[in-house]
C-alpha cells in the first residue's frame, strides 16, 4: 500500500502497518528535517507514541509539559493553570514540547525502522481511480519525472493540502474561524521554573487591545509561548481576519508579518514582558485561513488521516493530537480490513465515528473560546470542581470517549457549529 505524506500522521500510519507485516511505501514531498508549526503535544497523544515505539526517545530529547496556563494579556498576575494530572482518567500526567523538525524526523525514521520503504523528495500529485475505487497514485520523483504507482490501498496523509478532498472539491470553511497565525522563534524569553518550566503559556487579549479576557466579550485573540529544551521558544499570535485588515489599514496596506506580529505584541503587555530582551531567531511569518472540514475521509480503496481529514485551530493543539490518533487507529482498521479481505468503506465506520467525536468536541470549545463563552470559565476565580476537571481533560486530549459524563457536559455547554 502507499502512504502519501511523511508528516506525523503518515509516519505513524506507515510505522504501525509495517510493524504488522504489511508492505508499505511512504512518499514524502520534503526532505527531513524541515520546519513545521504545531509543537505542543497533549498527554493523550503519548499512547500513540508508546504504541509505535518512540516514547522513550521522546522522553530523552524533549521538554516535559505538565500543564497549560491561560494568562491575561494585560495583567500577567491574572491567570489560571491547568495541571494534566487533575484530568479525569489521567493515564499520563504530562506531555512534551517538541520542535517539529526533530519530532517529525524521529517518526519518519521510525517508519523506516519498522520496515516501511520511505522515499523523500517524492510528491504525490493525484490519486488514480478505476471507477470509484482508488487503485494507486501518480507521483513526481526528485528529478521531476512522473510515475504511475499501483497500490492495494492508499492513505492520504498530505496534511492541509488534503489531496483527495481538494481534488473532489470537498473542503469546507468552518464558520467564524477566519484566523491568521503570526509566528516566530526566540531565545531568552521568560519561562516558568521547576515543574512548570515546560508549560504552554496561552496569553489571551481582546481584539481592541484592552478587553478583559474574563469579560466574555467577543473578538478574542491569543498568543502561544511554547518552550523548548534547548532554550528556544516558539511564539505566535492568532488573530482574526478583521484584526489583520484593521491593522494593515493603520500601518500600511502591505504591512508584512513582522509589523503585524509587533502590533500584536504591543496589544498584549504580558507578552511584551515575556519577550523583553529575547533574541528573535527567525523573521516573523504568517499562515491564514487554516480551518476547514472534509465530508468524505474514506472511500473505496483509500482513507485520509491527519490534517487531510480537516484542521480546526491551533488553540488546543488539536491538529497533531487528532492526526496521531487518526493515523494509529486508521492503521489498525486497515490491517483488520486486509485480514478480512474487505476494504469497503463500511469497514471504517467506527474509525470515522471516533475521529468525528474528538474533532467535534474540540471544535465546539474552540468556537466558544472565540465567541467569548468559554473564556470566563477559563479565568473564573471560583471554578466548579467538575467543570475544572472537564476543561483539564479537554486540554489533555481525552476527547474520544463519547459516553464520558464530562464529554457530554462540554458538548452541551459548547456545541459545535458547522
Amino acid at each position: 500500500m502507499i502512504v502519501a505524506g511523511g508528516g506525523p500522521a503518515g509516519s505513524v500510519c506507515a510505522a504501525r502497518l509495517a510493524a504488522k507485516g504489511r508492505r508499505v511505501l511512504l512518499l514524502e514531498r520534503d526532505r527531513h528535517p524541515r520546519f513545521h508549526l504545531g509543537e505542543s503535544l497533549l498527554p493523550n497523544s503519548l499512547e500513540v507514541l508508546e504504541a509505535v515505539g518512540v516514547l522513550g526517545a521522546v522522553r530523552e530529547r524533549f521538554l516535559v509539559k505538565r500543564g497549560a496556563r491561560f494568562v491575561d494579556g494585560a495583567d500577567a498576575s491574572r491567570g489560571r493553570r491547568y495541571r494534566f494530572d487533575e484530568a479525569f482518567h489521567a493515564r499520563y500526567s504530562h506531555a512534551f514540547q517538541v520542535p517539529r523538525d526533530a519530532f517529525d524526523e524521529l517518526l519518519l525514521r521510525r517508519a523506516e525502522a519498522c520496515g516501511a520503504e520511505v522515499r523523500e523528495g517524492w510528491t504525490v500529485t493525484r490519486v488514480v481511480r478505476d471507477g470509484r475505487r482508488v487503485v494507486g497514485v501518480e507521483a513526481r520523483d526528485p528529478a521531476g519525472a512522473a510515475h504511475a504507482m499501483d497500490a492495494s490501498f492508499v492513505v492520504d496523509a498530505t496534511g492541509r493540502e488534503a489531496l483527495t478532498a481538494h481534488a473532489a472539491g470537498d473542503t469546507h470553511r468552518i464558520p467564524h474561524l477566519d484566523r491568521t497565525a503570526l509566528y516566530t522563534q526566540v531565545r531568552g524569553a521568560w519561562r516558568d521554573e521547576g515543574e512548570r518550566e515546560g508549560d504552554i503559556q496561552i496569553v489571551v487579549f481582546g481584539s481592541d487591545g484592552g478587553q478583559d479576557p474574563g469579560s466574555g466579550g467577543k473578538g478574542v485573540s491569543w498568543f502561544w509561548l511554547i518552550p523548548f529544551a534547548d532554550g528556544r521558544t516558539s511564539v505566535g499570535a492568532v488573530v482574526s481576519g478583521a484584526w489583520v485588515r484593521a491593522h494593515r489599514a493603520q500601518l500600511e496596506p502591505r504591512a508584512g508579518p513582522g509589523a503585524l506580529f509587533d502590533a500584536a505584541v504591543a496589544e498584549a503587555p504580558t507578552v511584551a514582558g515575556m519577550l523583553a530582551g529575547a533574541e528573535r531567531l527567525m523573521p516573523a511569518a504568517a499562515t491564514a485561513d487554516f480551518s476547514f472540514t472534509v465530508s468524505d475521509v474514506r472511500g473505496e480503496g483509500w482513507l485520509a488521516v491527519g490534517d487531510a481529514t480537516g484542521f480546526i485551530d491551533p488553540l488546543f493543539s488539536t491538529g497533531l493530537h487528532l492526526g496521531l490518533h487518526s493515523a494509529l487507529r486508521g492503521a489498525d482498521a486497515i490491517d483488520e480490513a486486509l485480514t478480512a479481505g474487505d476494504l469497503s468503506p463500511l469497514r471504517f465506520d467506527a474509525w470515522e465515528r471516533s475521529l468525528r467525536t474528538g474533532a467535534g468536541l474540540f471544535l465546539g470549545a474552540v468556537q466558544a473560546f472565540y465567541g467569548g463563552q468559554l473564556v470566563p470559565y477559563l479565568f473564573a476565580r471560583e471554578q466548579h470542581p467538575f467543570l475544572r476537571r472537564a476543561i483539564t481533560s479537554l486540554l489533555a486530549g481525552d476527547v474520544f470517549d463519547e459516553g464520558a459524563r464530562w464529554v457530554s457536559e462540554i458538548r452541551a455547554r459548547f456545541p459545535a457549529q458547522t
